[in-house]
């Protein structure tokens, strides 16, 4: 009876089914999030009864998603434990997500907890400076989420895109204006990975490139110099090393931009000089007043043959001169004088002095000459015609604000160093059309971004500008073509 009891208990208890297993699965946060991608896991804790037949994540807008939501990655079968992941993308920036991982078996579809993330949102711009510059100056964008890898960020002004990006943030970016940028108004565009934002306002881009060249050989001097231009090469002397001290120079340098070399020529035989005036007749360069070292105002003029490196006394100036307010120029082959305190115009013509109608402005030592007018800029900040032929002055319509420091003519165009204001730009002014265009600002070029250079002499050679800055051995080029 006893066995027949327990034969029928274990009999019994070996025909029932086991229990089946459901398999189970964990999800992590996500990880890689970006504007519009995101790196998703996983790990299949356990294997349920008949194993793993699905696996993957669900991904959507509202908490707990299913496998009905608007984003699935099904991975297939999973014959074991462990973890996974997936390159999600096709996100959208600035949006929050949940994401499940989900596991099929025969039993149902079971989720790991929800996990929320949130897409990075678009980057912006929001200011830029300098507002306009020209190539190789330093822009800097301030924005956000932008990337401190600077190689997921690009950047354009106007369609050419910038080379170099010297260094970037979440918040700043800092980049090299490129060369190749069309003049005027452009937009500044970035893009950061995927996502690009363009800029709501305008960079304007100045033409024209500043190259420092070789250092001005002789010892450094005040703006009292005298500079000119002979046979495609620049000459530069006389001088004082300070300002209101009486102690002048006499030396002549000769600058080859061929060579980039500097080399020194005769000194001057009339003395150590400050003020002096110069200007060019044909293949002659005539220097002379100024004030020597017993601050006395001389009248003697000087020609200097750079052919044979030799100078020859000629007529003394026959007006009365007046420290640091002459100025000299040439035009038809006559050389003139302005004494600016008095608005007197000399000219000179083999050899003799005479006096000229006198200005009808207090003018600056600023000019230029095109087409054998002369360009004189006032101290009302407009600029006067003076025309040689006719002995007469009449007013450009055209106004110049600013402090100008340089000048000088290129291919029918005057051109004006602008030190007004730090990053003031270079000007350029058509004749024919009386209109003043901006070129690049020397201020970009200058090491460090230290402040507006203070040019003393320019002149041309060939199709640049060469000037030098006050108080320095610096000199630089100005190419308006680039």
């Amino acid at each position: 009876m006893l066995v027949a009891l327990l034969w029928a208990f274990t009999g019994c208890q070996q025909n029932e089914d086991p229990q089946p297993e459901n398999s189970a699965v964990s999800t992590s946060a996500p990880t890689n999030v970006d504007f519009t991608s995101a790196t998703f896991s996983g790990n299949v804790t356990k294997l349920g009864t008949g194993g793993v037949t699905d696996h993957g994540f669900v991904w959507g807008e509202t908490t707990d998603p299913d496998l009905t939501a608007a984003g699935k990655q099904s991975l297939g079968a999973k014959a074991e434990t462990g973890a996974f992941t997936h390159n999600a993308t096709g996100l959208t920036a600035g949006k929050t997500y949940h994401v499940r991982a989900y596991v099929t078996d025969a039993q149902g579809t079971f989720y790991g907890q929800n996990q929320t993330f949130s897409t990075t949102s678009d980057p912006t711009i929001i200011s830029f400076i300098p507002t306009q510059g020209g190539q190789n100056d330093t822009l800097t964008i301030t924005g956000t989420n932008f990337s401190t890898t600077t190689t997921d960020i690009t950047v354009k002004v106007g369609s050419i895109a910038v080379t170099n990006i010297v260094s970037s943030s979440a918040t700043e970016i800092k980049a090299i204006v490129p060369s190749g940028v069309t003049e005027g108004a452009n937009k500044v565009t970035v893009t950061v990975k995927t996502q690009e934002v363009v800029s709501t306002t305008d960079f304007t881009y100045l033409g024209g490139l500043w190259t420092q060249k070789k250092t001005f050989a002789g010892v450094d001097r005040t703006t009292e110099t005298i500079f000119f231009t002979l046979n495609s090469k620049a000459y530069m002397g006389l001088g004082r090393t300070e300002l209101n001290v009486s102690t002048g120079l006499d030396d002549l340098w000769e600058y080859d931009p061929t060579t980039d070399t500097w080399t020194q020529k005769a000194n001057y035989p009339g003395g150590k000089r400050t003020a002096a005036v110069s200007f060019v007749i044909q293949d002659i360069a005539f220097v002379g007043l100024g004030t020597d070292v017993n601050t006395i105002h001389q009248k003697d003029f000087w020609q200097y043959k750079p052919a044979t490196n030799t100078w020859t006394q000629i007529a003394d100036f026959t007006g009365t001169p007046s420290f640091s307010q002459q100025t000299g120029f040439s035009v038809g082959g006559k050389g003139y004088v302005v004494k600016r305190d008095s608005k007197e115009l000399w000219e000179i013509d083999l050899g003799v002095w005479k006096k000229k109608n006198n200005l009808p402005f207090t003018a600056s030592g600023v000019y230029f000459i095109i087409s054998d007018v002369v360009y004189f800029w006032a101290d009302d900040q407009k600029f006067w015609k003076y025309n040689a032929g006719a002995d007469s002055w009449s007013a450009a319509s055209e106004d110049f604000k600013g402090g100008f420091l340089g000048r000088g003519t290129l291919n029918g165009k005057g051109y004006i160093i602008n030190s007004a204001v730090d990053n003031a730009p270079t000007l350029e002014y058509d004749v024919t059309t009386n209109t003043v265009s901006n070129k690049k600002s020397l201020v970009g070029s200058l090491p460090g971004g230290r402040p507006t250079a203070f040019l003393t002499e320019s002149f041309i050679i060939g199709n640049k500008i060469y000037a030098r800055e006050k108080n320095s051995n610096t000199f630089w080029e100005f190419d308006p073509s680039k």
